[in-house]
């Protein structure tokens, strides 16, 4: 009888290691997934005439990221000239956005595209 009693002491310890290695291994298996889905994030523009001056809107995901009412990198707040220097600029931005970049615009950039500013 304690022949017995004692293989059945052994297998329920065996039983137990191996639900409690199992719960282990699925744990570590849904935590350490070795490729996360990333969903991919996407990025649009928009220019548009605000209160008589262009402006343009970065959206990620179609919701508002940026909102930029003036020329970036210049001094002072200075208006763009015209929609096709906001819609430039913007592009520069997304540029940057989409190869995952800082979305900032220096002073030569704005230059390279004739954006129009005062320089101060």
């Amino acid at each position: 009888m304690k022949a017995v009693l004692k293989q059945y002491s052994t297998l329920l310890k065996t039983l137990g290691f191996m639900i409690m290695l199992s719960v282990l291994i699925i744990t570590l298996l849904k935590t350490q997934s070795p490729k996360e889905k990333r969903t991919e994030i996407t990025y649009s523009i928009e220019v548009v005439k605000e209160n008589g001056n262009w402006l343009y809107k970065v959206y990620r995901d179609d919701l508002l990221y940026i909102k930029q009412e003036y020329v970036p990198a210049v001094y002072g707040k200075q208006r763009f000239a015209s929609k096709n220097d906001a819609n430039q600029v913007a592009q520069l931005v997304l540029n940057k956005l989409q190869k995952q970049q800082l979305p900032l615009i220096t002073k030569e950039e704005l230059i390279a595209c004739k954006i129009a500013f005062q320089p101060l």
